[in-house]
């Protein structure tokens, strides 16, 4: 007679420290230390992955929000394995320099770089997805639940949401109903407020972006923000005067904004404008210090409209590089409601 048991087991490996160091094996069901650990296991070392970027994501999101990853891998590749282990961290594979960068979409307050025709090849383009009556209006999540340990489904609905059109989504190495349902709803709510898509070209600048970096797009159409070069900023009584290389349209009763773009190619603002003594000059409360306008090096760009619509925020999603010195790049709207449920619990 053969006696079973059954046994929930942890697996020893090395921790990534909150500094990128590697501490001492221990019980772990931390994303980080799996993903390190599918690296390790093909001979690759440390040097392979932004360490950086993974210790950050560790400390400070995956293991305060408690995002484990609990799975045994049967049979894959090293690229499937990296990917599932960080979709249990709501992230995603991306690769930056020739090493392996985590990236996880999240609610942002800083702007990277910027892009305008100050600084494009060719026009921005738009386009938008309209809604549908065969759009997906549900997401439906497997995964397989810690109490139990048994296949489960929770359903991902949005008000209004009629669940005859449902996407189903395989979630493996997350057991946590909650988790699951966040993961749902983040992609049900990415489904409907994430529609709009542009794609620029620009000279080498744009290799200063990477997956999903969080950037300012103005294009021709002033109703949708201006762009210029900063010809200079000077001290205003307290304030910053600036002059443009464009002439700039200010709308009666609407509040207008002005933004820069920094000689690291990052947008600073946007702050509250005021016209100034002509029409290609702005005055605006700009905290010091203040970018440099000279002659030898690249000037900043002047980003300005009104509040509401001085930029197009958006995310890039590729980028392409065409020969030695053209770069395509294409990105999606950045909306805020995509993360109004991560840290919502489901109702049923």
């Amino acid at each position: 007679m053969e006696n079973w048991v059954n046994l929930v087991a942890t697996r020893i490996l090395p921790k990534v420290n909150a500094d990128g160091t590697i501490g001492a094996a221990q019980p772990t069901r931390n994303v980080a230390d799996f993903v390190r650990h599918i690296v390790d296991s093909i001979g690759r070392g440390d040097d392979a992955i932004n360490m950086q970027e993974l210790a950050r994501l560790s400390a400070n999101v995956w293991q305060p929000r408690g995002e484990y990853f609990d799975y045994v891998f049967d049979e894959t590749n090293v690229k499937e394995a990296i990917d599932t282990a960080l979709r249990a961290g709501m992230s995603e594979f991306s690769l930056e320099n020739g090493k392996i960068r985590p990236v996880r979409d999240d609610v942002r307050t800083a702007w990277e770089q910027g892009y305008s025709p100050q600084n494009m090849v060719k026009p921005l383009r738009r386009s938008a997805d309209p809604h549908k009556h065969d759009d997906h209006d549900g997401v439906e999540v497997e995964y397989i639940d810690s109490n139990g340990w048994v296949e489960s489904v929770v359903q991902c609905r949005l008000p209004g949401d009629a669940g005859l059109r449902v996407e189903k989504i395989k979630l493996d190495g997350v057991t946590d109903r909650t988790r699951a349902w966040r993961f749902g709803m983040r992609h049900r709510r990415a489904m409907k407020y994430r529609r709009k898509q542009y794609s620029f070209q620009t000279e080498l600048a744009g290799l200063n972006s990477q997956y999903l970096s969080y950037v300012p797009l103005v294009g021709e159409d002033q109703d949708y923000g201006q762009s210029a070069i900063m010809v200079s900023i000077s001290d205003n009584g307290g304030q910053a005067l600036i002059y443009t290389s464009e002439p700039l349209q200010w709308i009666d009763g609407k509040d207008h904004v002005v933004a820069y773009r920094n000689a690291q190619g990052d947008v600073v603002g946007p702050f509250a404008a005021s016209p100034g003594p002509t029409e290609n000059s702005i005055i605006a409360d700009i905290p010091k210090p203040w970018p440099i306008v000279s002659l030898k090096m690249e000037p900043p760009h002047v980003y300005f409209g009104t509040v509401n619509d001085w930029c197009f925020p958006a995310l890039i999603t590729e980028i392409n590089p065409q020969s030695t010195d053209l770069v395509n790049i294409s990105a999606v709207n950045y909306d805020i409601r995509v993360y109004a449920d991560d840290n919502n619990y489901p109702q049923d």
